[in-house]
């Protein structure tokens, strides 16, 4: 019997594994985990309420740069686990559920490299921007 973790395989051809659900799941929600806290950084630290334009003693834009790294690593992650499932699978050749698994690691290895490339981008505005300055 394979491995279980929080009620799904380790066992890469299983239609539970973690590897392939969070190879592709993994990328898109943390992108959108960082639309959400990326923009609320800024919309909360900056009001008129926040005399510091800090969070716990760190400025803005560094909160924002560690939230992106954060993202990075998870997106960086579900890539890892699709190549890993995708070389174990390259070997075999048989079943439906070989060309399921190849599908979704190879969808997770895509996923992951176009979410990469998006949330990567995120590095930019709070290292050339300054974030708390109000617009003409």
């Amino acid at each position: 019997m394979a491995k279980r973790v929080l009620g799904l395989d380790l066992d890469h051809r299983s239609s539970r594994s973690l590897a392939l659900w969070f190879g592709m799941l993994g990328p898109p929600l943390a992108w959108g985990t960082h639309l959400l806290l990326g923009d609320g950084i800024f919309e909360l630290g900056c009001t008129r309420a926040f005399s510091e334009k800090a969070i716990l003693g760190i400025p803005l834009e560094m909160v924002a740069v560690i939230e992106t790294a954060a993202m990075t690593a998870v997106t960086i992650l579900a890539g890892l686990l699709s190549f890993r499932a995708w070389r174990r699978l390259k070997d075999e050749r048989d079943g439906t559920s070989y060309g399921r698994a190849m599908a979704m690691a190879v969808m997770g290895m895509a996923s992951s490299a176009f979410y990469l490339l998006v949330i990567s981008f995120s590095f930019l505005p709070p290292l050339l921007l300054r974030g708390c300055e109000t617009s003409l």
